[in-house]
């Protein structure tokens, strides 16, 4: 009697406990198969990032062809954002990219992946126009996911230029760094690209794992509380503000060339040419609206040893300063500090100007055609 008693307080105790996580367990379930997959996101990059399925090959879900309203990632879902209509493919390793194509490899971090930017404003859409060859833009991606990646040793690209905006230059990775993880995602994303069935079960687990409603309601309290603090200095929106045009010493200069200087060496070893493209900060071409007006002397510091060693690259800053600063061309969102289809035009143009890419340019299109590297004068 006692016992029969106490199996049925345990029942209703159990039954209690399933209806009060119910909500919990069915409504991410809502989210990924009811709702429309951006219904709690503010732009594309969110809605079809791999969040926690860190096993598939690229950064975001793979062949998604998708249009949203964005907002810059700076002020969004306030007054200051800027709204824009934006257009995504991405491949089937999931790379912003129409296909796999990839003659000129771009790697890079955001920019070159193109945050609020179209599909035909990307960096390696517009570079691909103007060159007349197939660019395949790698990204967020690094240097040793690149080394690390089989698809790319068994049909190389003839030229690799590798990208970073500038606050992040200092982080790049050396080679080696961190190369087991490139080696192990690589081998995972194999297996899980080669299966339609095993690519949907990640991409559903992925979006579970998002929570959308959750991250958004916590985002809103924050902005509402006024805990989210933004960095704007003439209706203009920064990441990092003063911070960004901070000193370096002669140091960190030299280790970041150090890094760089790796890069070129191990591409040369596997026969392609390297081409560095640093992307000045926001902070560094509007200076003149920051409180202290500091000019940002890095990139010059950085290029200056990059010349001595002998290691090629694009300098944007003078023709982004000129351009903003007697033109006042804008070449950032007020909304955002990625540049915008304005700036990646003008490095597009500089980049075909550039020796070694226009070589590429007036090379005829074949299949024994290689890229003449002057190994001799590096």
């Amino acid at each position: 009697m006692t016992k029969g008693i106490q199996d049925k307080g345990v029942k209703r105790l159990l039954s209690k406990l399933v209806l009060l996580a119910l909500p919990f367990i069915v409504w991410p379930l809502i989210e990924v198969f009811v709702l429309p997959m951006n219904f709690f996101t503010f732009r594309i990059w969110e809605t079809i990032s791999v969040n926690s399925m860190r096993l598939m090959p690229g950064p975001f879900y793979p062949n998604v062809h998708m249009q949203m309203v964005e907002e810059g990632e700076l002020a969004p879902r306030t007054p200051y954002a800027q709204k824009r209509k934006v257009e995504w493919y991405t491949d089937m390793y999931g790379y912003r990219n129409r296909d796999t194509k990839n003659d000129v490899l771009l790697i890079g971090d955001s920019n070159i992946t193109g945050a609020k930017l179209s599909q035909d404003e990307t960096l390696a859409e517009v570079l691909e126009e103007q060159l007349g060859r197939d660019v395949y833009s790698f990204a967020p991606a690094t240097m040793n996911r690149f080394l690390a990646t089989d698809r790319f040793q068994q049909t190389p690209p003839k030229l690799v230029i590798v990208s970073s905006i500038e606050r992040r230059i200092p982080e790049l990775p050396a080679v080696g760094e961190n190369g087991i993880n490139s080696k192990i995602r690589n081998f995972t994303g194999n297996i899980i690209s080669s299966s339609s069935f095993l690519t949907s079960v990640a991409v559903t687990a992925d979006r579970i794992s998002k929570l959308g409603l959750y991250h958004r309601t916590l985002a809103d309290i924050d902005r509402a509380l006024g805990n989210r603090e933004y960095i704007s200095y003439n209706n203009e929106f920064f990441i990092e503000g003063e911070y960004a045009n901070r000193d370096f010493s002669e140091e960190e200069i030299d280790q970041i060339a150090d890094v760089l200087e790796g890069y070129r060496d191990a591409l040369q070893e596997r026969g392609i040419h390297f081409v560095f493209l640093p992307i000045p900060n926001k902070e560094n071409i509007y200076y003149k609206l920051l409180p202290s007006q500091k000019q940002a002397t890095f990139l010059p510091r950085l290029l200056s040893q990059l010349d001595e060693r002998g290691i090629e690259y694009v300098d944007l800053q003078p023709t982004f300063n000129a351009l903003y600063q007697q033109k006042q061309v804008q070449l950032y969102p007020v909304d955002d500090a990625h540049w915008n289809e304005v700036a990646v035009k003008v490095a597009a143009n500089l980049l075909t100007r550039h020796a070694t890419v226009a070589q590429l340019q007036a090379t005829p299109t074949n299949k024994d055609e290689k890229l003449l590297v002057n190994l001799e004068k590096e």
